[in-house]
């Protein structure tokens, strides 16, 4: 009740021009945008307006949160950390005008997933050994379809390799050697 919705940018661009139509209180901007990175929208919005209120929304594992951890930023949240209740909390800070999460804290969160994501590659090959489909790891996993895709494009590019055979038969040779 408190807050009232004016917009959904689909990009960058698209939020720029909302927030000059607009001239919104607080924007919630992604990170990962097309046309235009929520990053860059947000240096461009901060060029000539540093009252409005920004939070950053974004996945955890996203490596376009170090671009954003700058001044220009109010908080974070974490699609994968934050609780519902979270997201109320968080726009009643920046809307009261406290800042949030630090740069330490936000550090520590990527560390915290990068060991993750080594220890659900893992589980992901394991997966992908006995035959799994993307849906059943993510199901079994409790993550999302499109994370499973993103962790398995990224083992396909550090093992160079162009599909799961060869992953599972590079992922064979290297235990053996």
């Amino acid at each position: 009740e408190a807050y009232q919705v004016v917009g959904e940018a689909a990009n960058g661009l698209e939020l720029l021009k909302m927030w000059k139509h607009f001239s919104p209180d607080i924007i919630i901007c992604d990170l990962k945008m097309p046309i235009l990175t929520g990053g860059e929208a947000i240096k461009e919005i901060r060029r000539t307006d540093s009252t409005v209120k920004i939070i950053v929304l974004t996945s955890q594992e996203e490596k376009y949160l170090l671009e954003a951890i700058n001044p220009f930023v109010d908080a974070y949240l974490f699609k994968s950390k934050e609780k519902p209740e979270d997201f109320l909390e968080k726009l009643d800070e920046v809307a009261g005008f406290k800042q949030h999460q630090t740069r330490d804290y936000v550090t520590s969160l990527l560390r915290e997933d990068e060991s993750r994501c080594v220890e659900l590659s893992c589980k992901i090959l394991e997966k992908l050994k006995n035959g799994a489909l993307n849906k059943e790891i993510a199901l079994d996993l409790n993550i999302s379809l499109k994370y499973v895709e993103r962790l398995i494009s990224d083992l396909f590019k550090k093992y160079n390799v162009k599909n799961r055979v060869q992953l599972i038969i590079k992922i064979s040779e290297l235990k053996e050697g």
